[in-house]
């Protein structure tokens, strides 16, 4: 509405203008009139441009006056130029970063996708896990339960195997029976005290076993070559350490008879050297046999091995050498991933003195 008044304003007054300066022309022209010198024609072209210049003059004073916009579009221009060209970069910048701002977003979206899909496979992959170590739970239980029933089963098997060899034979020749350490310290009677009572628990252990000996025998069960403690004694005193003593049978014998015996002397000194191997033995997954077989096989062997060495004799297991079910568990468990042929071993745990039975073995699986 502002607008078409202005307009209308400017075209009455451009009107009256126009006008004015015709009629004023037309005066100008009858009356021959002549301005600045010049020609009536002149004249009269002279007083139709200014009339023009008034009607231009009188329109934009008008809308100078009516209009602040139109005051500031031709007083302030360049200034809105100026302003304009520095908008018109600010958005072009703006937009650069509201792209690049997108991108980002979009980019952000994507890893944002991902990281939930990861997530979710994450998630999956706990809940297998978690099924999984739910199963092996119950398996390292049933394997626990395994090994302890099978230490058992190797406990009453030896026992078994002794009664066996105790229907026909109640010591085999150069069988180990006992074994005590005499200390250094030991003066001559001491040790010749501690002998006796070691040939007292010798004595016993064989009674145990069915052997027997006359009535008029000094022992019950063992027959000990007469001055043998003797020589003992002295052998034990000229030796500068503690000395290990052995009681072994001298040669087969059945229940119901005397077992000869004879003492060996050993220094007590160190005999194995850490990460000794005592016992090795091949096992193949594709032989059929089961590994626990193989561990109680060279189990033997590595005690024999110890007796050869001159180690004492575990009064509690009646071994040399002790491996904790620990090892013999999880070579079970082990056995199970293992495709091609590997090396069982045995090896010595520590530094080992002949006094410190049993030997402490530890198990590895070579491949």
């Amino acid at each position: 509405m502002y607008g078409f008044t202005l307009i209308l304003t400017l075209v009455i007054v451009g009107g009256v203008i126009a006008y004015i300066g015709d009629r004023l022309g037309m005066h100008v022209g009858r009356k021959k009139l002549t301005l600045f010198g010049l020609r009536p024609k002149h004249t009269s072209i002279l007083v139709t441009i200014v009339t023009g210049v008034l009607i231009s003059a009188a329109s934009i004073g008008v809308l100078s006056i009516a209009s602040l916009d139109v005051r500031t579009a031709l007083f302030n221009m360049k200034e809105i130029q100026d302003e304009l060209q520095g908008l018109q970069q600010d958005y072009v910048l703006m937009e650069a970063q509201r792209d690049a701002a997108e991108q980002g977003l979009k980019e952000a979206e994507e890893s944002y996708q991902r990281i939930l899909l990861d997530l979710a496979e994450a998630e999956a992959s706990v809940l297998d896990l978690r099924e999984q170590a739910a199963l092996l739970q119950e398996e390292v239980v049933a394997l626990e339960a395994a090994a302890d029933l099978l230490m058992e089963s190797y406990d009453i098997v030896e026992t078994g195997w002794w009664q066996m060899r105790m229907a026909d034979i109640a010591f085999n020749a150069s069988e180990v029976i006992l074994t005590t350490v005499v200390s250094k310290e030991f003066s001559r009677e001491e040790i010749r005290i501690h002998l006796e009572q070691f040939m007292q628990e010798v004595d016993e252990v064989a009674y145990r076993r069915g052997a027997r000996a006359a009535d008029s025998d000094r022992y019950r069960a063992v027959f000990l070559q007469p001055g043998v403690l003797d020589f003992v004694v002295e052998d034990i005193l000229l030796t500068p350490g503690d000395v290990i003593v052995r009681a072994v049978s001298e040669g087969n014998s059945i229940p119901g008879v005397p077992v000869l015996v004879y003492l060996e002397t050993y220094p007590d000194q160190m005999v194995f050297s850490k990460d000794t191997v005592l016992a090795a033995s091949t096992w193949d997954p594709a032989s059929g046999m089961d590994m626990d077989f193989v561990i109680l096989l060279i189990t033997e062997d590595a005690n024999r091995a110890a007796l050869n060495a001159g180690m004492s004799l575990s009064r509690d297991r009646s071994a040399a050498i002790r491996l904790p079910g620990s090892d013999f568990q999880n070579a079970i468990i082990a056995s199970r991933e293992i495709k091609g042929p590997v090396e069982v071993r045995l090896v010595v745990a520590e530094d080992t003195w002949r006094s410190q039975t049993p030997v402490e073995l530890y198990l590895d699986i070579v491949p």
